[in-house]
């Protein structure tokens, strides 16, 4: 396996090649600007070519690119495919002319395959295309210790991990804990970047109980997130979260909300209730003041929670790699199997 990125505006990246880039602004959206002959060399390397990403440039272009050198693709969908909101021009405008114009036809010569069973859905009512549904490949999770019970002396630690932008809505975040704290001590430590960090340090400034900080690593986001007290996601819009999947498959108490496939991770009965309507400060300070109060008993719910929902996501990369390996074989041209999917024509089917 290779993987070819976007050249990075600094630091390293462990891709075996990489694209020159230009990251526009406000967002630091990427596009490749060079490089094409190794975008060429790369996918012609290649028995099968696999893209992420539907709002970036360098995903279709491969595409593209994999489809003229008979290379087959798998188009992984990371969303749920709900509309975007935002900026008129960047989402409104901007967005939809990239998506009719390299994304929609770029999924449409590929295999669409989709992490969330929301993505299945989008992919049918924003592609016109049937998506296979893989499990999110879980990665080998390191055990988390129980947090100790928060006793009224204190304060609950609190734990928001993702991108510092609007549809991930880390700012809701600070009103729910701002409303938990009217009635008991609370923390908040939010870990990420985006265009989101000026707003935050101001409302930190404010708030000695509000921590921003930067990006971390896989590993030490494992370690903070096994010691908080709760973690929390108030995204408005997602597929598969894994900023929620993760720290639920390892026990940890989470909060978030009812967005892409977060319900379908609450398999436990008594845990429904800590996934609740996006924008709703009032309902996320309500769960996790319910959590607070009753932590031992709801602790052992999210244990037995987190075993069943590692066995529902233990066949992710086994399919995953079942796809790959029926792309690849020679025996697929002369069966008449076509990676293309299916076109959906009028919404009854």
């Amino acid at each position: 396996m290779r993987v070819l990125a976007c050249r990075l505006r600094r630091g390293r990246t462990d891709a075996d090649a990489t694209l020159p880039t230009w990251f526009l602004p406000p967002a630091g959206w990427p596009l490749p600007v060079r490089g094409w002959r190794t975008l060429w060399r790369e996918v012609g390397a290649t028995d099968v070519v696999v893209v992420n990403g539907t709002r970036h440039a360098l995903p279709p272009l491969a595409a593209f690119a994999a489809r003229f050198r008979g290379k087959e693709v798998l188009f992984v969908l990371h969303g749920s495919g709900a509309p975007f909101t935002g900026s008129w021009l960047y989402h409104g405008l901007l967005g939809s002319l990239f998506e009719w114009a390299l994304t929609r036809p770029a999924v449409r010569i590929s295999r669409p395959v989709s992490v969330s069973r929301a993505g299945v859905d989008g992919a049918r009512n924003r592609y016109g295309v049937k998506a296979t549904h893989v499990p999110f490949p879980l990665r080998e999770l390191p055990p988390a210790e129980r947090a100790r019970r928060p006793d009224g002396a204190s304060p609950l630690r609190i734990a928001w991990v993702g991108r510092l932008y609007p549809e991930k809505d880390p700012v809701q975040a600070v009103v729910a804990v701002d409303r938990v704290r009217r009635v008991r001590a609370a923390t908040l430590e939010l870990y990420g970047e985006g265009i989101l960090a000026t707003e935050l340090e101001e409302l930190a400034r404010s708030r000695p109980w509000l921590s921003i900080h930067g990006p971390r690593s896989w590993e030490a986001i494992q370690e903070i997130q096994g010691r908080a007290h709760v973690c929390l996601s108030t995204s408005r819009r997602e597929g598969a979260q894994l900023a929620v999947l993760e720290p639920l498959s390892r026990g940890v108490p989470v909060v978030c909300t009812r967005v892409g496939d977060a319900p379908l991770y609450y398999l436990h009965p008594a845990l429904a209730r800590f996934c609740v309507p996006s924008a709703h400060p009032d309902g996320t300070a309500t769960a996790i003041l319910e959590l607070a109060s009753s932590y031992e008993r709801y602790s052992a719910a999210f244990s037995e929670n987190a075993n069943l929902l590692r066995a529902s996501h233990r066949d992710g990369v086994e399919k995953f790699v079942s796809l790959i390996e029926a792309a690849a074989t020679p025996r697929r041209l002369a069966s008449g199997w076509s990676p293309a999917p299916a076109r959906l024509r009028g919404r009854g089917r």
